[in-house]
């Protein structure tokens, strides 16, 4: 075999074997970076449980006051499952297209992001702050239903995303603030709403093709 050949062959060989071994180097950059998140996770626990309590303390008993027990009142209902599940029905029967693509949007991202959080309630197992007994804390269902809304209706009517997740947020505020939740507890809930909301909107072709 001629000199020009033998390079040749070597320079196939080398070649063949990089997507191989740019494979393995993605596999492997993302073991790390799980193994780093799961050592920062669990550093964290103790001064995380600490600032948690200190949060919930000031938010449930310094801020409490009758105007915002007023307040809170009306804005914990926008988390309510009962009541989206209410206006995706009105929506989705009897609104027109615009009104009804968005209420199935709205649904099938209630419908992911609910079941996951309550699997994640009975996998974590956390005591309410004021109900030791209840063990489903977190993650927050009535932040995860705020939130799943608020990111459905953001896709639909990005002019008014600021207004939807302000809502959202409040929603969280009154969980805690009600004394249902830990501050840890809504977020995860937010992050539950907001993360499974967006998976299912890659499918929103699918979804509204769907018809009764």
């Amino acid at each position: 075999m001629s000199a020009m050949g033998m390079r040749r062959g070597r320079h196939s060989a080398m070649g063949g074997s990089l997507p191989c071994v740019a494979h393995t180097t993605n596999w492997t950059q993302r073991a790390l970076i799980l193994a780093m998140v799961w050592v920062v996770s669990t550093a964290c626990v103790l001064p995380t449980e600490a600032a948690d309590r200190y949060l919930f303390d000031r938010i449930h008993y310094d801020l409490s006051n009758d105007v915002l027990d007023e307040v809170v009142a009306v804005v914990n209902d926008f988390g309510s499952s009962k009541y989206v599940i209410g206006a995706v029905l009105l929506t989705t029967i009897l609104g027109r297209d615009e009104m009804r693509d968005t209420g199935l949007l709205v649904g099938a991202g209630f419908a992911a992001s609910a079941l996951t959080s309550e699997a994640l309630k009975r996998a974590v197992g956390r005591s309410r702050p004021l109900n030791p007994e209840d063990t489903h804390s977190m993650p927050s269902g009535h932040a995860t239903v705020a939130f799943s809304a608020a990111t459905a209706l953001a896709h639909r009517y990005p002019k008014w995303r600021v207004a939807f997740y302000t809502v959202a947020g409040g929603v969280a505020f009154a969980r805690v603030y009600l004394g249902r939740h830990y501050p840890s507890d809504v977020l995860a809930g937010a992050v539950v709403g907001v993360g499974i909301t967006r998976l299912v909107l890659r499918q929103e072709t699918k979804i509204l093709s769907v018809r009764f």
